[in-house]
Parts: structure tokens; sequence; C-alpha cells
């Protein structure tokens, strides 16, 4: 069975800042033990790329695009 995260953490974002984006998420990457985290981005129709970052780079992130 798999272990149900602990914790959630929702980031919403439209055109955020790559580079803020990037060091938030690597930030996330490295303190937290993603067993008992789960990241979730909610994407209100960005258009500056950032979507494709993630779906690339971050693969352990849930993204929703609305």
């Amino acid at each position: 069975m798999k272990k149900q995260p602990k914790v959630a953490i929702l980031i919403v974002t439209y055109n955020s800042d790559l580079k803020l984006l990037k060091n938030c998420l690597d930030s996330l990457k490295k303190v937290t033990d993603y067993n008992n985290y789960k990241v979730i981005i909610s994407d209100n129709g960005s258009t500056n790329g950032s979507n494709e970052m993630i779906k690339k780079d971050y693969k352990w992130v849930d993204l929703i695009e609305n």
C-alpha cells in the first residue's frame, strides 16, 4: 500500500519568473522527504514556458494546467 503524503504544498502560478520557480522547487526537493510531501502546482494559463519546464525537469511535481 502506497504511503499517503502528510503534507501537500500547493503553488499557484501565472507566468511566474522561471528562475524563482526553479529555485523554489529545488529548495523544496532539498529540504523535504518526498515520501511525506506532495507538491502541486496549479498554473493559470502561463505562456512563459513554465509548464514545459515543470514537465521536463520536475516530474515529481503534480501539475494542474487551468
